[in-house]
């Protein structure tokens, strides 16, 4: 019981969860890593098979237009002066929307593991 109480009424220090948030961020390296890896997976598939055009000019993009193209999809922000023009890019960008938010959710839980792991372990510092 003594522990407890000594664990709740430690201080919480923002530099232990500066400390801690890396640890997390490299615990859930494998899965970040997989994402990066089908995000340019499907950047390329983008390229090759989703027809990206610039819609101003109607022009075919370079394949770094098609990744800005997918870097918007992936952040959900959406605006770009680049679309798709085929089913299957149309279903490249909804994935590359869902891949965002999976991106985003891991690495919220590696904050929140973090701020975990920096209560925990104030308990114990003195």
């Amino acid at each position: 019981m003594k522990a407890a109480n000594n664990s709740a009424h430690a201080t919480l220090m923002a530099r232990h969860v500066v400390a801690e948030f890396p640890k997390a961020l490299w615990q859930l390296c494998a899965p970040i890593a997989f994402l990066f890896a089908l995000y340019l997976l499907l950047s390329v598939v983008m390229y090759n098979f989703g027809g990206p055009v610039d819609s101003a000019s109607g022009l075919p993009c370079s394949f770094g237009e098609a990744l800005y193209l997918c870097a918007m999809r992936a952040i959900t922000i959406g605006q770009s002066d680049i679309v798709p023009t085929t089913s299957v890019g149309h279903i490249v960008s909804v994935s590359l929307g869902v891949l965002g938010i999976l991106l985003v959710s891991t690495v919220a839980a590696a904050a929140v593991r973090g701020v975990d792991e920096a209560i925990q372990n104030a308990g114990t510092r003195r």
